[in-house]
């Protein structure tokens, strides 16, 4: 009837009518568009604990693993505002705020119904020395590419882009060059409209000839709260060698899923394993909310919780890293099983490769949950708890889309129950139903992708231990494998020397000719590797791994000809197929037969879709053959999978040269280390023989001494090769690629200069070429008047043996004021005993800058050596240590003091003084970096202030003992010499027969393969050989009686 009175009003009241349609309209559309996701770009002030003090002397005298990186050693006590850029990601359910000038990590991520975190996010940016370079910022997420670690672009700016997607999406695209490995990492972070979760699509790939290591986490963040369970699926954890340990029941009966039960022991690292399952989490029982991730079991199989301890060695870490935002935990996700450190431990777990011309791509989403009690099952969709009750099961689920879909509960085969389900994201939907505790049920929801099954079917036949047999063995075989993990480790020496011992017992042994050939390549040898596979090739003409070896080095020595016949045959193994038509497409692009190159290119994308280096073959032989259209296309092909790819920018430039293009190179260059991207990008067309785009691209690049080095020699610039080096420094300059070896070789024929004999030799010891880094420097002499220089060259010296003394002192001469020149002087002396000489320079350095803990630590260790035990309590009382990770060089000067102290006063019978002295030696004082953990090991007091009561007759002193008796009984699985003084307080209290018992359990526990108990079985045989150094402190005091 309204209808009817609608057609049958006036002229006027339709006016009326089509104007309230139209507000409704207009209404209708605003809701539709604030339903919409955005993402806007902005500056946004943060209180900042900034970083400084760059360290010019190459990391590999520290690392090798990650050169040519360098570290920072300064970290602000006080704070000041700066700004950072923000990219901010946002829908009606979610808000996730990324900063590339981080890292390019998640800042954190917000679910807005509740305004609960679902990923950590820190109001301050408080830099801390925990990454391989130093600073580190907690919370967000953190992108790790490269080798064990968080990654050397972890607190710096990466490369970004950002944008609106055809279907309403928005995302942000991170990345960088991983310089060590020279391959390249993408992450897109990406908010769906109308979605409560959002994704993380990495792309990561391998554009050189050669495997490099293979390690990613991703690394997220979430308070730390009493009421914090954890929903990670598995029945074991592994620890960082491989080792196996029980999840979640520990063999102590503690549910370690709960937080709460973490309160014993250091900080936790639990990679969990043993299920095939998609997704994790966490849920605050009190709060009642939660976070998870989700990820394809065979992408994502690695889920690992890291957990700060509980005690103040942990708490210390929340002040350090936050100010008012709370301790945090870790919830990591993988690409392997665990982030691997080896041992001497034998087991499953190794380091593992990634190939040359490897693509991967994966998918991971993150998520929050709201009044779900836990998590029982999830997807990117939506996440499930079920409650088991006596006679029913409660189902709990958050859609994280909009859904009408059918929730189907099987029971034995059949469908027990089933109801539609009308949700929007994050709504929670609860139903209890009624079933028998004994019975099993499936649910499923196949919109949201969620099928859960109660009878836990999901537990994988997978062992993560070796046998004892296979453990004795030592096979040729055995030792390949080894090598294959010390590439995968950058261990390259350690594997030549494995491999040269294979092929010296076993010359039919081809993988090991190969692998060989292979390094060699990347250490610059090409003679040695080239004769290393050919001597193969003579006992197996089609061996595809000798023929790729074979392939890539006479490319490297532009022996064209040669190099196609044997990637030729390496293309006959689909394992080198794409790889091997795209570097047969580089050598066409090389001899501009244009059209061939673009063949065998388009050839290897059938093997590999996503072949970069073919892509980019191709977008430039389109340019050459002045295929506008398909060039534009090409481009574009690119962009889809690597929009940060800077051949993009450049590209577009030379197909349109102007001013407006030129400056989309720059911006896309935005990385803390651009230069670098700049050089890899120019490196990546001279290797095709492009050297007029190499001179290009470098000419837009910034002004850097190894880049203006290659410009002189692709320009043939004798004269500006003179003048580069008149007028630059050699500070921070790094080389470390194969191809700058034969720059940096040609401008030394050119024009002998000490700088190039020195950045040589860099480039050389990267590549671990050190007797010939040697030698050059030593052809120096003392040309330079540069006070680093000698610092670095008696540093890389000292590591090959050689005596660096002179080196410091010509430093020392030059420039006595640079705390890094005073302390490798003072260093040396201190290893020559020499302690007066090395006091008396950090004294000097430590008077010149009071704030310098690293000199200040350094002048205490020489102050207790001279006995001068007050005057380095004094000193440590004003001392504020900003420690690393597991740092405890703090707590351990200070107790060296005391004790030293203490053992002074007792010697000249001051027992009293004596026990004051042992009692303020427990005290944990946090300025020096270290918190109390939980049962600190104090035995070394205890002896001393039992020895003190004895000698003034104070019966308590055996109390002193029963204590020392029960920490060693109870810490007997640890490996320390202080279980010195567990075997003298058992035999005291309880006998000869028991101490006896005692050290038979540790030599059962142990063996006698350490220092630490081979010196407590020498002890009880009366002699304390001298050889001991480490345990000067406990032959003092065992010298007491």
């Amino acid at each position: 009837m309204k209808y009817l009175v609608y057609f049958q009003m006036d002229v006027k009241n339709k006016t009326v009518l089509v104007k309230i349609i139209f507000l409704f309209i207009l209404l209708y559309s605003s809701q539709n568009l604030l339903s919409q996701t955005s993402i806007k770009e902005y500056d946004q002030e943060l209180k900042t604990y900034g970083f400084n003090d760059p360290n010019p002397i190459p990391i590999f005298i520290s690392n090798d693993k990650i050169y040519p990186y360098f570290s920072f050693d300064g970290y602000n006590i006080s704070s000041s505002d700066k700004k950072f850029k923000v990219i901010e990601l946002e829908n009606d359910h979610i808000k996730v705020l990324v900063t590339p000038e981080l890292g390019g990590k998640v800042w954190g991520a917000i679910e807005k119904s509740t305004g609960e975190e679902f990923i950590y996010k820190n109001e301050v940016v408080k830099f801390r020395n925990i990454s391989m370079r130093g600073p580190w910022t907690s919370g967000g997420i953190e992108f790790n590419f490269g080798i064990i670690g968080h990654h050397p672009s972890t607190a710096t700016p990466v490369d970004y882009v950002f944008k609106k997607n055809d279907d309403g999406s928005v995302s942000c695209f991170v990345g960088n060059i991983d310089l060590p490995s020279r391959t390249q990492w993408r992450v897109e972070i990406k908010v769906d409209e109308g979605k409560a979760s959002f994704i993380t699509d990495a792309l990561w790939y391998n554009p050189s000839p050669t495997s490099q290591s293979y390690y990613n986490w991703m690394t997220a963040a979430a308070p730390a709260k009493a009421d914090l369970d954890f929903y990670t699926p598995g029945d074991m954890y592994l620890e960082h060698n491989g080792n196996v340990k029980s999840w979640p029941i520990d063999n102590e009966g503690r549910d370690l899923s709960k937080y709460k039960n973490n309160d014993f022991g250091p900080s936790k690292s639990y990679h969990i394993v043993g299920e095939y399952n998609d997704f994790f989490g966490g849920y605050y029982h009190d709060s009642n909310y939660g976070f998870g991730h989700w990820g394809s079991y065979e992408d994502i199989p690695g889920q690992k919780l890291w957990l700060w301890s509980q005690s103040r060695a942990g708490g210390i870490w929340e002040d350090l890293l936050t100010d008012d935002d709370g301790q945090y935990i870790e919830f990591q996700a993988g690409r392997l099983f665990v982030q691997y450190s080896p041992t001497e431990d034998q087991n499953p777990i190794s380091n593992v490769s990634f190939e040359p011309y490897r693509v991967d791509k994966w998918k991971e989403a993150w998520f929050p949950l709201k009044q779900t009690g836990g998590l029982t099952d999830a997807s990117e969709f939506g996440a499930l708890n079920t409650i088991r009750n006596n006679d029913s099961i409660t189902i709990k689920l958050n859609p994280f889309i909009k859904t009408n879909s059918l929730l189907k509960v099987f029971v034995e085969g059949e469908i027990y129950h089933e109801e539609v389900i009308n949700l929007s994201p994050m709504d929670v939907y609860s139903s209890k139903i009624f079933l028998d505790e004994s019975k099993d049920f499936n649910i499923n929801i196949d919109e949201l992708e969620i099928s859960y099954n109660s009878e836990k079917l999901k537990n994988i036949d997978r062992s993560f231990s070796t046998d004892e047999v296979s453990k004795s063995q030592n096979t040729e075989q055995k030792l390949f494998q080894q090598a294959k993990e010390d590439i995968a480790y950058r261990e390259y020496n350690n594997a030549i020397e494995k491999l040269n011992r294979i092929v010296a017992e076993d010359s039919y042994n081809l993988e090991a000719r190969s692998l060989l050939g292979e390094l060699y390549f990347k250490m610059g040898k090409f003679d040695l590797g080239l004769d290393i596979v050919k001597k193969g090739l003579k006992l197996d003409t089609y061996h595809a791994s000798l023929n790729y070896v074979a392939g890539i080095i006479y490319k490297e020595l532009s022996d064209n000809l040669n190099s196609k016949e044997a990637l030729g045959w390496a293309a006959r193994s689909i394992n080198y197929r794409s790889n091997a038509y795209s570097q047969i497409a580089d050598i066409f692009l090389r001899e501009k037969n244009y059209e061939k190159a673009l063949a065998y290119a388009k050839k290897s994308l059938e093997y590999n879709t996503n072949n970069i280096p073919s892509l980019e073959i191709i977008v430039i032989c389109n340019r050459y053959l002045k295929n506008k259209e398909e060039h534009k296309l090409a481009i574009q092909n690119i962009e889809k999978i690597d929009p940060i790819h800077h051949i993009i920018s450049f590209e577009e430039f030379l197909s349109s040269t102007n001013e407006d293009n030129k400056i989309k190179i720059i911006n896309s260059h935005q990385s803390e280390l651009s230069y670098q991207t700049y050089l890899e990008l120019a490196i990546s067309y001279y290797n095709r023989g492009l050297v007029d785009e190499a001179i290009n691209i470098l000419d837009i690049g910034p002004d850097e001494l190894i880049n203006n080095i290659w410009k002189a020699y692709l320009k043939d610039d004798k004269k500006g090769l003179e003048d580069i080096l008149t007028n630059s420094k050699i500070d921070f300059s790094f080389p470390f690629r194969r191809e700058s070896i034969k720059i940096l070789s040609w401008a030394r024929d050119l024009h002998p200069n000490w700088k190039l004999d020195y950045l040589l030799s860099l480039n050389l010891w990267g590549k671990g070429r050190h007797k010939e880094s040697q030698v050059l420097l030593s052809r120096i002499g003392e040309k330079s008047n540069n006070p680093i220089f000698y610092l670095i060259r008696g540093l890389m010296l000292e590591k090959l043996d050689v005596d660096p003394i002179n080196d410091f002192k010509k430093a020392y001469t030059l420039n006595n004021k640079n705390w890094r020149i005073s302390r490798a002087l003072s260093n040396y002396y201190f290893d020559s005993k020499k302690y007066n000489l090395s006091n008396n320079i950090l004294k000097k350095a430590f008077n010149n800058d009071k704030t310098n803990y690293i000199i200040g630590m350094d002048y205490v260790k020489t102050l207790v050596k001279l006995e001068s035990y007050s005057s380095a309590i004094s000193v440590l009382d004003n001392l504020y240590i900003l420690p690393y990770e597991h740092a405890g060089e703090g707590r351990e000067l200070y107790t060296n003091a005391y004790f030293g102290l203490a053992i002074k006063k007792i010697i000249s019978g001051n027992y009293k003084e004596a026990i004051e002295i042992l009692d303020k030696s427990k005290v944990w004082p946090e300025n020096l970096g270290v918190g109390k953990p939980y049962n600190p090991d104090e035995r070394i007091q205890d002896y001393l202030i039992f020895y003190c009561k004895e000698n003034l007759g104070d019966s308590s002193s055996k109390k002193y003992l029963s204590d020392i008796i029960k920490y060693s009984k109870g810490n007997i699985n640890n490996n320390s010499a202080t279980h010195i003084l567990g075997y003298e307080a058992i035999k005291i209290i309880q006998g000869e027969q028991a101490s006896e018992l005692f050290i038979n359990e540790l030599v059962s526990k142990h063996k006698l393969d350490s220092d630490e108990i081979k010196f407590i079985v020498d002890y009880k045989r009366k002699s304390l050989p001298k050889n001991y150094k480490n345990f000067d402190l406990l032959r003092k005091i065992l010298h007491l009686k």
